[in-house]
Formats: structure tokens, sequence, C-alpha cells
């Protein structure tokens, strides 16, 4: 009842926040304020509610952090291919471009790295996050998320010196960021928070490379800094890392402590593979060395079930993108292929050029050309018309005012026409049908649909004609 009751208040204060036409930076704020870590299936109702509202907004940017959180969740709910559709989603609306706001074209990509990450695609996750590497200079916050991601990767690869490198840019980068923060956080009390991350994975770092002393210091910082902060991604780093150390130095109560925290936080918010199976894998460690078989024995067959489950997910998600991947490579050998044709083409015209002028033409006084010369001339034009066209060529329209002389003079006898708008007339009077200009435009048929019908009533050609014949009817 009471959740029903929250939803009812938050679905009122969006239509009433609509009715009042707020700013997107105050719609990127409710998003930003929904909390990461508890988030789920209300949250992820929540946001597309307010995206909904920005996209009738025409708020893009707003959109897009909106899908982005959305796929963020998934992610860290374990569900891959969720978290992959939602980011596909902002691509394919054309929300992640240049003109995008560059926080939002910023987690598009580490996103994006995060979910190579879990499928083993190293290679591309690194790819994801040097795309936007040369753009975070001069920003505390994203260079820290920058080089904390880097590091998981690294420590991954089994480059710990690369690791640990990254680690140590990251806490510092983490605690200038929170140094520069004004007196007023409130919009940014989830990145003040997830700010603290990168002292507990150092303190992780300095205990696999075996420095305890090191790692102690930065592991009992990082339980002093995140005592009282309410966030539960923020609790589980810090108890997790904590847990190893314990375990390590042979304080199993602790470790214990510790690690239970962990268990809890991943079963009931934060189900991400990763992390799931490395707290279970403690916990089996945990309870060997206390003796306590039967416990260990539990947390075995968990760890089995939960690996075989994950496994078959990222299979999954793999086999998707290995397909999407051979999609694409075979369209780029048709263009290859289809790019070795018209070079053939062209190089036969070429060669047969030649031939004519120097075995036709030669010796001919009479300035008269014979009807079938004309006529083969007549059609190579056509052809290069038609591939210049094909090709969306600058050049198109001189060489088919070359091709059709008097056509745009026609034209603008009727209406004054502009150049862009002569051009689709030429298309239309090459007989390309309305699937065939969208290829070759770039645009979508719905786009080149509008332009026909627009095209209609400037010449007032009645519904019920043909636009192909009407043009072919004005050259007669």
């Amino acid at each position: 009842m009471a959740k029903k009751l929250l939803s009812c208040l938050f679905l009122f204060f969006l239509l009433y926040s609509f009715s009042q036409k707020p700013s997107e930076e105050s719609f990127k704020n409710i998003i930003f304020d929904i909390k990461f870590t508890t988030a789920g299936d209300q949250e992820i109702k929540k946001i597309d509610s307010i995206i909904s509202i920005c996209h009738q907004s025409g708020y893009k940017n707003c959109e897009a952090f909106g899908y982005l959180k959305i796929a963020n969740i998934y992610n860290k709910n374990n569900d891959i291919k969720k978290a992959f559709y939602y980011t596909d989603l902002a691509e394919k609306k054309n929300l992640i471009t240049s003109e995008t706001d560059f926080e939002a074209v910023f987690y598009f990509y580490t996103i994006r790295s995060l979910l190579y990450q879990k499928l083993g695609e190293r290679v591309k996750a690194i790819k994801m996050l040097d795309e936007v590497a040369g753009r975070v200079k001069d920003n505390s916050y994203f260079e820290y998320l920058l080089e904390w991601q880097y590091a998981g990767i690294y420590n991954e690869m089994g480059d710990r010196k690369k690791a640990l490198k990254a680690y140590k840019n990251a806490y510092l980068k983490a605690k200038e960021y929170r140094k520069k923060q004004d007196p007023d956080i409130r919009n940014n009390l989830n990145k003040l928070s997830n700010s603290y991350k990168p002292i507990a994975y150092l303190g992780g770092m300095y205990q696999q490379a075996g420095k305890m002393d090191s790692a102690k210091i930065y592991i009992e910082e990082a339980l002093r800094e995140t005592k009282n902060i309410d966030e539960k991604g923020i609790q589980y780093t810090t108890s997790f890392y904590a847990g190893e150390y314990y375990l390590q130095v042979g304080d199993y109560k602790k470790a214990q402590h510790h690690l239970l925290i962990c268990k809890n936080i991943v079963v009931y918010h934060y189900k991400s593979q990763n992390n799931h199976e490395a707290v279970i894998e403690n916990l089996i460690n945990l309870y060997g060395k206390m003796g306590q078989k039967d416990s260990a024995n539990y947390y075995s067959k968990e760890l089995l079930a939960l690996k075989s489950s994950n496994e078959a997910q990222n299979k999954e998600q793999k086999d998707i993108l290995d397909k999407r991947q051979a999609t694409e490579d075979n369209i780029k050998k048709k263009e290859r292929k289809t790019l070795m044709y018209i070079c053939a083409g062209l190089l036969t015209g070429m060669i047969c050029v030649v031939l004519y002028f120097f075995y036709f033409k030669k010796g001919k006084t009479e300035n008269t050309i014979p009807s079938e010369i004309i006529s083969g001339q007549d059609n190579d034009l056509f052809e290069q018309v038609t591939m210049l066209a094909k090709e969306n060529n600058p050049e198109f329209l001189t060489r088919f005012n070359d091709y059709c002389p008097g056509f745009s003079e026609k034209l603008l006898e009727i209406e004054n026409f502009k150049s862009s708008e002569i051009r689709f007339c030429a298309y239309l009077y090459l007989n390309f049908s309305t699937k065939d200009i969208a290829e070759y435009t770039f645009t979508s048929v719905r786009t080149v649909q509008t332009k026909k019908y627009r095209l209609r009533k400037k010449l007032n050609i009645p519904n019920e004609a043909d636009i192909y014949l009407w043009f072919r009817d004005l050259m007669k």
C-alpha cells in the first residue's frame, strides 16, 4: 500500500512538474537522485516516466541519461542483455552525438566498457575508455572514474603494476573532487558518496601485492571515511575489501562480519556477477579456514549454480554480439565488393573512351557525329549520373543538367526552388524509388515521403497523379 501511494505521489509530481515546464537540468537531477545501488523495477518505471516527458519536451540529453541509468541498473542486477539493449537504444535514437552533453557521452562509453569487461572482452572494454580519455582533462570527477575503471581491467588482465598506478590516480583524483565541492551539494550526493570507493580498492590492490601494512592504512581509512555514508554500493565495496584483508591476516571474526554484510547486499541489491561470485568465494575460503565444512560446502554449491547461470547468460549475450559483428563484417565485405565492381566498371569505361578517340574518331573530318555514337554517349552519361546519384556526390546535379538540359530552368519557372529541392526532383526524374532515395541520401523513408508530399503541394500535382510520370511529361 505504501509503495503504491509513493508511486502515485511520484507520478503526480511529474505531471505537476511537466505542467510547469521545468528545465532539463531539473529532470536530470531527479534521475541522479534515484539511488543506484538499491534501484530495481520501481525505479526503472520512474525513470521511464521521466524519459517520456523529456522526449515530449525535446530534452535529448535528459532522455540519454535516463536510458543509461536504466542500463546501469540492469548491469548492477546482472541482466547484461537488457543493459546492452538500453545502451543500444540510446545510440539508435541518435542521442549520443557530438552535440550531446559530454557527461552523457562519458557514461555511455564507460557503461559499455563495463559490459564488455563482464563478457571478458577486455580489449573492447579498454577501447571504449580510450574513446573518451582525451576529453576528461581538468575534471577530477571524470578523471577518477576513468582511472578507477582502467584499473579494474588491468587488474583482471594481471597487469598489477598498471592497476596499482591507476588506482592511486583514482584515489588522488577522487580526493581532489571532494575538496572542490561547493557547500550546497544536494544534487551531487550520489557522486560524492561514490568518490569514496577508490580508497578501499587501493587497499585491496596493496593486499594483492602482499604489502599488508599499506593495505591496512587504506582499509582503515575506507572504514573510517565511509562509516556514516548510507549507500549500499559504498558499504559493499568497503566491507568486501575489509573482509578480504581480515581474512588474510587471520582475524576471522571481523572477516565474517564484513563478508556477511556483502552477502546481504549482493542478494537484495547488488546482484552483479563479479561481485556475487567474489563474495561467495571468500566465504568458502573463510569457512574452510574456520573448519566449518557444512557452511563451506553450502556456499560451494551456491557458487557452482551461480557460475552456471552466469555462463549461460554471458554466452547468449556473446552470441548476440558475435552475430552483430558478423553482420557488420558482411556489410563491409559487400561494400568492398561493390567498390571493386565500380572501379572495374570505371576502368572499362575509360578504356572504351580511349579506344573511341584513337580508333573511331581519328581521321574523321566531318563535324556531324552519327546518331548511334550520340546514343552511346547518352548512355554513358546516364550511367555516370546514376552512379553519382547513388553516391550522393556533390557533382550529381551538375552532371544531371548536362544529361537533361533545361530541367532546372523549367522547375524554376514554376517555383523558386532551392538547389537541394531541384536535386530531389532529379532523383524522381531518374525514377528512383522512395526506399532508394532514402538509402542514397542517408535519410529515412519517412523523410523522403514528407519531401514528396511537400513537392506535390508546391507543384500542384494531384494526389491521384503519378509524380514520376509528371516529371517525365515536364521534359516533353
